[in-house]
């Protein structure tokens, strides 16, 4: 395609996107908005056209895509080692880490303290992980990666990237970006506002 009948193409699909009811007006939607554009032909979208029948489907996609994860995740830890899907998450989360507080770690797994406090107990238990007292605050206790949970992380890796690739299987490069690009938007903002939006829930409750 020539230059200047791709800056037709261009300006044509931009005409098009400020046409849309998006309020949003920027260069990262345009961009998400476009990769969509460019799929319309091959994907079946469900003709959602209230906001909140959109948000409710956003929810329950992502609820079932979860579970997707952990159905791939469960057959290769299953084979591999006797650790669930939380169990593996905690301790990768921890690679990045050289140590937390039991406390630090829960809340970035976003779980509830009783459950990760039982998660933190069983790899302890497993000699996963290590536990000493934190000195710079005596009422609680580090934790870190020992050999054995690195070396059971090693083992795993390579088979939970094969999971990885082929729970984004049906996604081209430019889809996975603009996915991620959207998940880590979602994330971030939860990540700051996590207090507030549960007060606001409890309130229309």
């Amino acid at each position: 395609m020539e230059k200047f009948e791709l800056l037709k193409l261009l300006m044509t699909k931009v005409e098009k996107y400020y046409a849309n009811e998006d309020t949003s007006k920027n260069l990262d939607t345009f961009l998400i908005w476009l990769t969509i554009e460019n799929n319309n032909d091959s994907i079946v979208f469900d003709k959602i056209y209230d906001k909140t029948d959109t948000e409710n489907s956003i929810e329950m996609l992502n609820s079932l895509l979860h579970r997707y994860v952990k159905m791939y995740s469960k057959q290769v830890l299953e084979y591999s080692t006797n650790l669930s899907f939380e169990e593996y998450s905690f301790l990768a989360k921890l690679i990045g880490l050289k140590s937390c507080t039991k406390s630090e770690l829960i809340d970035l797994m976003v779980h509830e303290k009783s459950t990760g406090l039982e998660i933190i107990k069983r790899l302890v238990r497993a000699n996963l992980i290590s536990e000493e007292l934190n000195q710079l605050d005596k009422r609680s206790k580090q934790i870190k990666l020992t050999d054995k949970g690195t070396q059971i992380l090693a083992k795993v890796f390579g088979q939970m990237g094969a999971v990885s690739t082929e729970f984004t299987a049906a996604l081209d490069i430019a889809e996975k970006n603009v996915l991620h690009h959207i998940l880590l938007k979602l994330v971030e903002y939860h990540g700051r506002h996590t207090n507030r939006d549960i007060e606001k829930l409890r309130k229309k409750i």
